[in-house]
């Protein structure tokens, strides 16, 4: 199956916001209590953006400038840095799943041999959402999914 447009500009599309992901969830870390738990999805986020980095080099994707999606990471900030830490917990366990819905369907519409790379982008989300969870639930061990994530 060759890939088609769409799926070359939706996987491109997905890295770059891995990649702002990272510089938003570090940035919040200095408006939380709970930074290093942020910390700990800023590595989640650069996980996922690194296992599909392969595929953006084996169809010649070029993303955009590093600085360009930091600035943009940099701007989502402002939406969630005065929510409450279970607040932001309940944005991520309604907002979250959408992602990986959109993540599902860009397997969907992968070469086979890209889904393994894709798998890994996928599963971050899921741990995210299970973190988010665990943390709304009290559970001292809700970092789990997430240290597991980044165990692959």
């Amino acid at each position: 199956m060759n890939p088609t447009k769409r799926y070359l500009q939706t996987l491109l599309t997905y890295y770059e916001e891995e990649v702002s992901g990272e510089t938003y969830f570090l940035g919040l870390a200095e408006h939380f209590v709970e930074h290093k738990k942020l910390m700990l999805l800023a590595k989640v986020e650069r996980y996922a953006a690194q296992s599909v980095l392969p595929l953006l080099e084996k169809y010649a994707l070029s993303p955009r400038d590093e600085s360009i999606l930091k600035a943009e990471g940099e701007e989502a900030i402002q939406q969630h840095q005065n929510m409450g830490w279970l607040q932001f917990m309940a944005h991520i366990v309604q907002r979250y799943p959408d992602y990986l819905d959109e993540f599902l369907a860009l397997q969907a519409m992968a070469p086979k041999e890209d889904h393994l790379a894709l798998k890994i982008l996928t599963e971050h989300e899921v741990a995210a959402i299970d973190f988010a969870r665990r943390e709304i639930a009290g559970d001292p061990d809700s970092l789990d999914s997430l240290n597991q994530y980044l165990q692959r």
